[in-house]
């Protein structure tokens, strides 16, 4: 009886625990020091589309998606206290390193590898193509190309 009992509670939680959804990724936050330059950024280099604020301009904000429809939150404020550390990035996908590396260029963008060579890409252990810049903030962001 008592295993009846045990093996029946089991059932139960693990039938709770599937009726929990999965989460979907909303938006990424950034306290940023100039809200028009991190904007301009984000629109021209990393080619987001500028959208409507939904949450007021106190403090100032603007509001950027990706193609895919995540949203990016740039929120003006004081930055100087912020840490940046190339090992916590954001990462986007490209089709093409080339390409976009070209994109870069024209924009008068810095970017490199991991291990800090500048004007190229590297290689993760799984062969994926990867360069890293920085916002005008300095927040590191990760470009590769699986």
């Amino acid at each position: 009886m008592k295993k009846l009992l045990f093996l029946l509670s089991l059932n139960i939680l693990f039938a709770q625990h599937i009726k929990i959804p999965s989460l979907v990724f909303d938006h990424q936050a950034l306290i940023v020091e100039d809200i028009d330059a991190s904007r301009d950024f984000y629109r021209d280099v990393l080619l987001m589309e500028e959208i409507e604020n939904k949450a007021g301009d106190n403090p100032p904000k603007r509001w950027l998606k990706n193609a895919e429809g995540v949203e990016m939150h740039l929120i003006e404020g004081k930055t100087k206290k912020l840490k940046h550390i190339k090992s916590v990035h954001m990462a986007f996908s490209v089709k093409n390193m080339k390409d976009f590396m070209n994109h870069l260029k024209i924009q008068n963008i810095e970017f490199g590898s991991w291990s800090g060579e500048i004007g190229t890409y590297g290689l993760r252990d799984d062969g994926v193509k990867q360069i890293y810049l920085q916002d005008p903030t300095g927040f590191w962001i990760e470009i590769n190309e699986k």
